[in-house]
């Protein structure tokens, strides 16, 4: 009667319930970006992409062009891979390694989806832009990028102990994110819709990586009390 017990008990373990939240912002996000994708393929000119233009237009100053221009470094692969490689292993060396795997993979997925959406959408880039742009403008991969650092604000609020702090790093990495995609409408390097296009994709990916590493996790924690049970 003890073994039966015992093997239900581990087989309940193994089973443990999907993170929903997760997969249902996989979900909604996934939806966005599918539903800007159609948009963008039907309709290149967009009314929403040059009300944002004119918008930018309207705020310009060169103050304010040299800002963007720094905060949109930001979102290049080099500086967010290599802030997403040092989170991840320092979250390994925390003992964390699902975190850490969710990072890169979620970085990994995303970078890959957005240049082979760039290659089958091959959408144009804007005309007259205040820096140097090259390649497919949908979806923006510098918008994608920066979601990193949303990423990497969540997976390290398992390391900070109070409820206000982790809230404030969470809105930190939500405010570079969000500013990185306004200076590439701003420096005319991407519509807006490529902007929305690249945040959506990139927030699917990292969701559905972090829900992998959550039910991994969870597994692994298992077979770990398995072994010591046994043991």
């Amino acid at each position: 009667m003890a073994l039966v017990s015992e093997e239900i008990s581990d087989a309940t373990s193994m089973h443990r319930p999907i993170p929903w939240v997760l997969v249902a912002v996989a979900g909604v996000a996934m939806a966005v970006f599918v539903a800007v994708t159609v948009v963008v393929v039907s309709n290149p000119s967009l009314a929403f992409d040059a009300r944002a233009f004119t918008i930018a237009g309207d705020l310009r100053t060169p103050w304010l062009d040299s800002a963007a221009r720094v905060v949109t470094t930001l979102g290049l692969i080099a500086v967010v891979g290599a802030a997403v490689a040092l989170a991840a292993v320092f979250l390994f060396a925390r003992h964390e390694p699902a975190r850490g795997a969710a990072l890169v993979a979620g970085a990994a997925l995303s970078w890959l989806t957005v240049w082979i959406i760039k290659a089958q959408v091959d959408r144009a880039r804007p005309p007259e832009p205040l820096v140097h742009t090259s390649g497919q403008s949908y979806p923006s991969a510098h918008a994608a990028n920066s979601v990193g650092w949303l990423a990497i604000a969540i997976a390290l609020t398992v390391v900070i102990p109070t409820t206000g702090r982790r809230i404030a790093v969470i809105a930190a990495g939500a405010v570079l994110t969000v500013l990185v995609g306004l200076s590439r409408i701003y420096l005319r390097a991407h519509y807006a819709s490529d902007v929305v296009g690249g945040e959506a994709l990139a927030v699917s990916m990292y969701a559905l990586a972090a829900s992998a590493a959550v039910v991994w996790d969870s597994r692994r924690v298992s077979r770990r009390r398995r072994v010591a049970s046994v043991g």
